[in-house]
């Protein structure tokens, strides 16, 4: 979850586990929802960020994925990178079409190996 404001709306869990979560409705405690978003503080992200997203995703909706890669881009001082997955859910890792398991594992062992190469 990178967006609290707007993972509330378009979560299947954001209307009951946000607000337990915040200790708050959007309405009581939308200072809060923003200060502890991620996405107000990715300007500043110089890791390099690999976001594997199953278009299908309802707990964490690719809507917010998309937040964190557009403002990662926007910011500039970030190599992003942002893989859709067509019809992969949340547990695409796990349980989603082989191909999927294979390429999202290949991808977080070669972006470890390649950005770990780079800090030696």
């Amino acid at each position: 979850m990178a967006n609290i404001l707007s993972h509330f709306g378009t979560s299947d869990s954001g209307y009951y586990v946000t607000p337990y979560a915040m200790a708050g409705e959007v309405w009581e405690a939308r200072e809060k929802y923003h200060a502890l978003s991620p996405v107000e503080y990715l300007e500043h992200a110089t890791t390099p960020t690999l976001i594997l997203q199953g278009e299908e995703d309802q707990r964490c909706p690719i809507g917010q994925a998309e937040e964190v890669f557009a403002t990662l881009i926007r910011a500039g001082k970030a190599p992003v990178e942002f893989v859709r997955y067509p019809g992969g859910d949340h547990h695409l890792a796990e349980q989603g079409p082989p191909s999927h398991r294979i390429d999202y594992t290949r991808r977080i062992v070669e972006g470890v190996e390649r950005w770990s190469a780079c800090r030696s």
